[in-house]
C-alpha cells in the first residue's frame, strides 16, 4: 500500500481548502457559513477519493492484507487502565493517549504538529469494523448506520453511563502521568515546565472538571479528519467540548480539517444515503 503517495485531486482539494479557510483556526463550533464550507470540504475529498480508480484499488488491497491487529479485540492490544471507557457491538470509546494540555509538551514548537488533544478531556469513538477513513465507502454504507451507531454509543454513554466521570478519570491519569515524566526528566524535561506550571495545570483541571460534568452531549463536537488530512489509518471520531474555555491550552492546529459528524450526515442525506429525518 502506498497511502503516503498523493492521490490525484485529493491533495489539491485539501490545499485549496486550507489556503481559503485557515483563518478559521480555533472556531470549531461552526457558524452556518462555516458549516456549509465544511460540508463542501468533506464532499470534495470524498468524491475525489471514491472517483479515483487507483485509490479504490489500493483500498481493496489494504482490506485484503492480513491484519494482525484485530479491532474486535482492542482491549487485548491496549491493556492500559482506563483507556477503554465503553464498548458496544460496533465501537469503542477510549480516552486520548495524549494530554489535552499543551503546557505539558514544552519542547514542541508552537506552530508545529502539536501532540496535545483538541480540547479538555478529548476522547475518541473507534469503529470495530476495519474501515480506513470517513472517505471509505464502508464508512457511510447502509444509510450511515455505523456513524449513527458511533454517535448513539457516545450519547448514551454520556447520558446514562456516568460518561463524564469516566472520561475525567482517564484524562486525569494522562495528565498526572505526563507530569511525572516531565518532573522526573525522563520525557524531555524543560525549564519551562516547573512547579508553578505543574500547579497551574492541576488547578486548570480542577476548575474545568466542575464545568465538564455539567455539559450535555450537544455541547461536545464529534468530528472526523478526512483523508488525506488524517494521521491514523482507521476510522475514528474525535469528541471534545467546543467551548473556548475548554480549549484554552489545547491545540487548534487541526480545526480547519475537523469535519463535524453532522456535516457528514447532512451531505449523505442530501444525496439519499443518510438518515431520513434531521436530528433534533
Amino acid at each position: 500500500m502506498s497511502w503516503i503517495e498523493p492521490i490525484t485531486g485529493v491533495v489539491e482539494a485539501a490545499l485549496l481548502y486550507f489556503s481559503r479557510y485557515r483563518s478559521h483556526y480555533g472556531k470549531v463550533a461552526p457558524t452556518q457559513k462555516r458549516f456549509s464550507e465544511l460540508k463542501d470540504y468533506y464532499r470534495k475529498l470524498r468524491d475525489s477519493f471514491r472517483s479515483n480508480s487507483r485509490s479504490l484499488l489500493e483500498l481493496k488491497e489494504w482490506q485484503r492484507q492480513n491484519n494482525t491487529f484485530n479491532y474486535q479485540e482492542y482491549a487485548l492490544h491496549n491493556p492500559q487502565p482506563l483507556l477503554i471507557l465503553s464498548e458496544s457491538t460496533h465501537s469503542y470509546i477510549i480516552g486520548n493517549v495524549a494530554s489535552y494540555d499543551g503546557r505539558q509538551y514544552p519542547l514542541v514548537p508552537p506552530n508545529s504538529n502539536r501532540p496535545e488533544g483538541q480540547g479538555f478531556c478529548h476522547s475518541l469513538v473507534i469503529a470495530k469494523t476495519r474501515i480506513y477513513n470517513i472517505v471509505d465507502p464502508d464508512a457511510t454504507a447502509n444509510g450511515c448506520f455505523l456513524l449513527e451507531e458511533m454517535r448513539a454509543h457516545f450519547t448514551n454513554f454520556w447520558r446514562h453511563d456516568d460518561g463524564a466521570s469516566k472520561i475525567l478519570a482517564r484524562a486525569k491519569q494522562v495528565v498526572d502521568d505526563r507530569d511525572e515524566i516531565l518532573r522526573s526528566g525522563n520525557g524531555g524535561s524543560s525549564p519551562d515546565y516547573d512547579d508553578s506550571v505543574s500547579r497551574d495545570v492541576s488547578l486548570y483541571f480542577e476548575d474545568m472538571k466542575k464545568k465538564f460534568v455539567e455539559l450535555e452531549a450537544k455541547d461536545l463536537l464529534m468530528g472526523f479528519h478526512v483523508f488525506p488530512d488524517n494521521s491514523i489509518g482507521h476510522l475514528h471520531m474525535h469528541v471534545f467540548p467546543h467551548g473556548e474555555s475548554f480549549r484554552q491550552y489545547s491545540t487548534k492546529m487541526h480545526d480547519w480539517k475537523t469535519v463535524p459528524l453532522q456535516a457528514v450526515l447532512e451531505v449523505e442525506r442530501e444525496e439519499g444515503n443518510g438518515p431520513i429525518e434531521p436530528d433534533s
